[in-house]
């Protein structure tokens, strides 16, 4: 698996999910050392999060995403790290839902979302009133809670940036300004 995620669309104007893979797998490599998680394990589990999409599993299942690429990931040979975190990626998956537990589950978990915001923005998805058709109300908390709730500081301003390079390729760029309010996320949930 793998090869196929460069002919399947994740956005018309941010490309293949292959794409998609790519930006991700680097921002996951810039997030992980700010949080003391391996940057290596982070690109690798970050190149494989996506692969089980092509599966049949999934086209039946969707709700089986992360969970069964952490099951494949294993079967292939992964560390059981790597394979967490490909299934922890996607949490929180809804409203009430625990974030990642393992700091390359919270590193991909990130990673993704700052990834799937910036493009979003950058596509002009920007959610209006009660339309989010890609989810970037959803993503925001996703994020906001993993970096609040893991007490992690981090400098928002620069990895929407770091996006935002990432997106280059695509002739597409998101107001960092209107992405991110704050330079930094520095807060940790009250005890």
């Amino acid at each position: 698996m793998g090869e196929g995620l460069k002919t399947v669309t994740y956005q018309a104007k941010l490309g293949s999910v292959a794409d998609k893979v790519a930006r991700v797998a680097a921002l996951a490599e810039v997030i992980a050392p700010q949080v003391g998680a391996d940057a290596a394990q982070a690109r690798r589990a970050a190149e494989l999060a996506k692969n089980d999409l092509q599966s049949r599993m999934v086209n039946e299942f969707p709700e089986l995403q992360g969970i069964a690429g952490r099951h494949y990931a294993v079967a292939g040979g992964e560390s059981a790290e790597v394979a967490l975190a490909i299934d922890e990626a996607y949490q929180p998956r809804f409203g009430g839902d625990d974030i990642a537990l393992s700091a390359l589950g919270k590193v991909l978990a990130i990673a993704e979302r700052v990834d799937t915001l910036a493009g979003g923005f950058a596509a002009g998805l920007k959610p209006t009133g009660n339309k989010d058709p890609f989810a970037l109300r959803r993503n925001a908390l996703g994020l906001a809670r993993t970096i609040i709730e893991s007490g992690f500081e981090l400098d928002l301003r620069a990895l929407l940036a770091s996006a935002n390079a990432g997106l280059a390729a695509r002739n597409v760029q998101a107001d960092v300004g209107e992405l991110a309010c704050r330079p930094r996320i520095s807060m940790r949930w009250p005890s």
